[in-house]
């Protein structure tokens, strides 16, 4: 698994473009963005955003927060189509509708991941597990990495 300190253009996140979202499950202390095609994840544990390209859908969610609203119904069966990386504390998903999902990086704690698994060996139907970045955990950080990530 790698680990990420923010969002960073070194990181690879091709392999998630195609993803398309299933299914959105919501927990006390998670979103998780289901993709059907990859058996693959994005669990949010922290906050994110959601912004349609028209416009009339334009929210953020905080997990620990008071802004609680849900209205992604425009991007479930939707593919991602690009990524972005707007700054080191935010991701952005494009879907091939034009609408954003923006993921937040907290500093304080892991905040976010992907895990993605794909069968590669297909006549046993075993899955493996071929791509995961992670957020990482504060204690796990040096002190410089612990400052760069705060400035």
């Amino acid at each position: 698994m790698e680990m990420a300190i923010g969002f960073s253009e070194r990181f690879d996140f091709g392999p998630i473009i195609g993803w398309e979202l299933c299914q959105v499950t919501i927990d006390k202390y998670h979103v998780m963005f289901w993709f059907e095609d990859e058996n693959a994840l994005l669990n949010v544990a922290d906050r994110f955003s959601f912004r349609s390209s028209d416009g009339v859908v334009n929210f953020m969610y905080e997990i620990y927060g008071t802004q609680k609203c849900l209205n992604v119904d425009r991007i479930l069966r939707t593919k991602i189509v690009k990524t972005q990386t707007i700054s080191k504390a935010q991701l952005d998903l494009v879907f091939e509708n034009g609408d954003v999902l923006s993921i937040y990086d907290n500093p304080e704690f892991r905040s976010w991941w992907f895990l993605g698994r794909r069968q590669d060996d297909f006549p046993t139907k075993r899955a493996n597990w071929s791509f995961a970045i992670c957020d990482q955990d504060l204690e796990d950080l040096t002190e410089q990495e612990y400052q760069d990530r705060r400035a």
